[in-house]
């Protein structure tokens, strides 16, 4: 091989390697400036999507998927704690009864409780209205608060649920509580695991409780403060307040 060829096979390999150590840098780059479309934005096709890490399982290829990914989620957990026991039950039970009833029917409920039977979910997302209305009037209130468990059974529920849909829609967790939690059950963990890793959104109804509350948390979760049924229905209405040609004022009545 004479001396110009030898000089061409030089170049040939530099710029082999220089054109590999380009697209390295172009495709590390196109990961790091991955457009971000969070679950509100229900403006966009699927199609237009982008996986952001959350929910876990959105990669699984045997996931059933939603028909209707845009559809708004609430899981509801309430306490029925030994304290909740007597009139503060009938009156929860008469509210969160009205709050079911009015949600549009295309969207998803789920229910979890704790109460005698101790903590689980009573009806999962997408149950029919009759069956959540149902399983709320069987509570029996008894025993201790579980408030973090609580908080863990719906943020698992609403990541399953989440995934089915792509990440679409909007997910709420919506918490009807008369006290603190018990030993070993502070909620902070798993508040600020939920807050961090999702776009759900806890709601907080403290009934007859006043302000002082570990869930009351602003700028993190959406706290009410309620002493009657009025107050608690009301509290209630907050959480579909953003909804088109929806009304508190509609908790009023029967």
């Amino acid at each position: 091989m004479n001396k110009n060829s030898g000089g061409i096979v030089f170049l040939i390999i530099i710029g082999i390697i220089g054109f590999i150590i380009i697209s390295i840098i172009l495709e590390e780059n196109d990961a790091n400036n991955v457009s971000v479309t969070t679950p509100y934005d229900t403006d966009v096709t699927e199609t237009e999507a982008t996986q952001t890490g959350w929910p876990p399982g959105i990669d699984n290829p045997n996931m059933e998927l939603a028909e209707n990914k845009l559809k708004k989620n609430y899981y509801l957990i309430l306490d029925g704690s030994g304290s909740m026991s007597g009139e503060k039950m009938k009156t929860a039970k008469k509210a969160l009864s009205r709050f079911i009833n009015l949600v549009p029917d295309d969207a998803n409920i789920g229910l979890a409780v704790f109460d005698s039977g101790g903590l689980s979910e009573r009806a999962p997302l997408g149950s029919s209205k009759e069956q959540l209305v149902n399983q709320i009037q069987r509570v029996n209130a008894s025993g201790y608060t579980p408030l973090e468990s609580s908080l863990a059974l719906a943020y698992k529920q609403i990541n399953k649920q989440a995934a089915r849909q792509l990440g679409y829609g909007e997910y709420n967790i919506v918490v009807v509580t008369d006290g603190e939690a018990s030993d070993g059950e502070e909620p902070g963990p798993i508040v600020n695991e939920i807050l961090r890793e999702s776009p759900v959104v806890i709601h907080t109804i403290g009934f007859q409780i006043g302000e002082q509350h570990s869930l009351n948390q602003p700028g993190r979760i959406l706290y009410k403060s309620a002493n009657n049924l009025e107050e608690l229905s009301a509290g209630l209405g907050d959480v579909l307040a953003e909804m088109e040609d929806f009304s508190v004022t509609e908790f009023d009545g029967n």
